[in-house]
């Protein structure tokens, strides 16, 4: 399955001369987790969220361009696997998209768990299958500068907050940012909140004292969400999805048995061995002047292409890929592309052409795919009939 369904158009981006201040507004603003940092034109990355919990500086000066978290650009049709592995590698949970090297969209680990949620290889699986974060909770009166610690050692965005052995509540990475960072709070929490923290009506709250409040003055205590190790996967994925929530503890009763995070179930998904049952056959590739990164780019999108056709197609088959340049003077060149795929009982060929080769092979994979959908909407229609 391709993220082509799940890329949103729509996002924030900053200049990394913005201040951080102005982006934790804009986030809030619109209600986002992430944007993308730029230099000009030149993407740079996204924000590097857990280092802001462990730095003590002024969000009004300090510029985003320090906090720069570097992250791959993935193909529009890139396959959902592939992706949740690009995402667990690179540490984020959250990806801009490209096509033709622009910048198109962006992707976040919600839209790609939620997609291979969907697979036929993954509706099987339950919690129990993925690996939990385990041992990362706090008690409601440890500090808050406890619970920054622990996220941005352990990487997750929540940590369970306990009263003895029962669970009190939950402390997020956006309760932090809304109230440690300086994230405008609302008037009655601002009052309790200088309060609580030795300050006047007229005075500023101060870092060092808020690092040690009580984590429970900062939990909102809105999202906890829990399930067993024995739910479904996809139910766990859905409620997640559902309530803007990048964990969800596990409890066996009233025991906690850890976080299942958007990360350990992308290194879950992206760690799939999933078979493959089709073997290629370039004819013309070493004929049409490609330079080497072209034959890589080749070879690659036709492997990776043919993946996704295996889903439909379900049983061994082979693909002819045959090349031609029909370039007769001038300095563009014009490919042509002709796929002949070989199954049992879907022996077909398709075709296609366009200047760039790249964009000749996806187009004609698409091809193929549509052929399949037909092939297989007219053998459940027949089913049906008879």
């Amino acid at each position: 399955m391709e993220i082509t369904p799940a890329i949103r158009s729509e996002f924030l981006s900053f200049d990394a001369e913005q201040t951080v201040s102005e982006m934790i507004g804009q986030l809030r603003k619109y209600e986002e987790r992430h944007g993308l940092v730029f230099k000009k034109d030149k993407f740079l990355g996204t924000i590097e969220k857990k280092r802001l919990l462990r730095s003590r500086f002024d969000t009004s000066k300090a510029k985003i361009g320090n906090y720069i978290h570097r992250v791959p650009l993935v193909n529009e049709h890139a396959d959902v696997i592939e992706t949740a592995y690009a995402l667990f590698q690179a540490d984020s949970d959250f990806v801009p998209v490209e096509s033709n090297k622009k910048i198109i969209g962006v992707l976040s680990a919600f839209d790609v768990v939620k997609l291979a949620a969907e697979l036929p290889e993954t509706k099987a699986f339950t919690v129990a299958d993925v690996k939990l974060v385990k041992g990362e909770k706090l008690d409601k009166e440890d500090p808050i500068s406890k619970a920054a610690e622990l996220m941005y050692k352990a990487r997750v965005d929540q940590v369970p907050i306990f009263e003895g052995k029962n669970l009190y509540g939950i402390v997020s990475f956006r309760d932090l940012l809304q109230k440690y960072l300086n994230w405008s709070p609302n008037k009655e929490f601002s009052m309790k909140f200088k309060k609580e923290s030795g300050g006047s009506k007229g005075s500023e709250a101060n870092k060092p004292n808020l690092a040690l409040l009580p984590v429970k003055s900062f939990s909102t205590n809105q999202n906890i969400i829990t399930c067993s190790r024995r739910a479904m996967l996809s139910e766990a994925v859905n409620a997640m999805v559902k309530n803007n929530v990048s964990s969800v503890l596990i409890m066996d009763g009233t025991k906690f048995e850890g976080l299942l995070t958007l990360k350990n179930i992308l290194r879950f998904l992206g760690s799939m061995k999933i078979p493959e049952n089709f073997n290629i056959r370039f004819v013309g590739l070493n004929d049409v002047g490609l330079l080497a990164h072209q034959k890589d780019a080749v070879q690659k999108i036709a492997s990776n292409e043919a993946f996704k056709l295996q889903r439909a197609i379900q049983d061994d088959f082979s693909i002819v890929v045959h090349i031609k340049d029909h370039t007769k003077s001038g300095r563009e060149r014009k490919y042509s592309i002709s796929l002949h795929v070989d199954a049992p009982g879907q022996t077909f060929t398709v075709n296609e052409f366009d200047w760039r080769i790249e964009d000749a092979l996806h187009r004609t994979f698409d091809n193929a795919k549509n052929v399949l959908k037909r092939k297989l909407k007219a053998g459940r229609s027949r089913r049906r009939v008879f």
